[in-house]
């Protein structure tokens, strides 16, 4: 499976803030949760990743190593650099698996040459450590941290998180040109296994082909395309984009049609 390690993350928490925000999806704002004792702030910029679903049901948490000063709600283009496995005990005493993901923003010039945990002071890694055992234990809760995720199966787990999101609410249209070439027929084939195994699941139309019709130069162009459908919870631009520009070199096209639909599923 080929992926991505540059992916979009929603910013709950901003560095320096004494008090907690978490997201509520039903109703897409930020709820004020609680405050943090004196003297205890974010270190970074706490958020999740769209479009994910942990073991405990809410998105996957990043903290965002970033010299930028950012706010509740903000979108951040962001590469995985790796995790911290954890495991969360409850007041309860529910245990569930809690990683805490690490990225660093695109935009970082301070973290710019960071791409992996190795490339992290240890003693900054110990401290970010330090922070999430210290604010689960002043809210009655204990995290216990079990080691390191590298960036591979960090991104893995991602993945994972992805597929566990059943709540799809964006179609991807793509519109590719139909031939009778063995070898566009294979560079179809591979992207449809590409967009299974990135995103669980393709729909394609090619038994009754499209045909477009444009307007170039005075003449009346006519082709045929076939369409491949993919349901996704979250449109993350830069993949696209990249894959758009890919296969407008593959299928020697000026433009290729990517198209991106709200959806509502009964």
């Amino acid at each position: 499976m080929v992926m991505s390690r540059y992916m979009q993350v929603i910013i709950e928490t901003p560095k320096g803030a004494h008090q907690k925000f978490d997201y509520e999806p039903k109703s897409g704002r930020f709820l004020l949760s609680k405050l943090m004792p004196a003297g205890m702030v974010f270190p970074f910029d706490f958020g999740f990743i769209p479009g994910t679903v942990g073991e405990d049901g809410d998105p996957l948490d990043v903290m965002l190593l970033s010299e930028l000063h950012t706010f509740t709600g903000c979108v951040v283009e962001c590469r995985i650099i790796g995790g911290i496995k954890a495991w969360q005990r409850e007041k309860d005493g529910t245990i569930t698996r809690n990683d805490r993901f690490i990225a660093v923003p695109e935009m970082s010039t301070t973290y710019a040459k960071l791409y992996s945990l190795k490339d992290m002071p240890e003693k900054l890694l110990k401290e970010i450590e330090q922070f999430f055992i210290n604010y689960n234990a002043q809210a009655g809760k204990s995290f216990k941290i079990e080691g390191h995720i590298n960036e591979n199966l960090a991104l893995k787990l991602i993945e994972e998180g992805r597929s566990h999101n059943n709540d799809k609410q964006k179609l991807i249209q793509l519109f590719l040109p139909l031939t009778k070439s063995p070898s566009s027929d294979k560079k179809l084939k591979a992207l449809e296994q590409k967009l299974i195994e990135n995103f669980g699941g393709l729909s394609v139309y090619a038994q009754n082909p499209v045909s477009g019709s444009w307007r170039e130069k005075g003449q009346l162009e006519k082709d045929e395309m076939m369409v491949f459908e993919v349901m996704v919870a979250v449109f993350e631009e830069k993949f696209w984009k990249t894959l758009k520009t890919s296969l407008e070199k593959q299928f020697r096209q000026k433009e290729i049609l990517i198209r991106v639909l709200d959806i509502g599923i009964v």
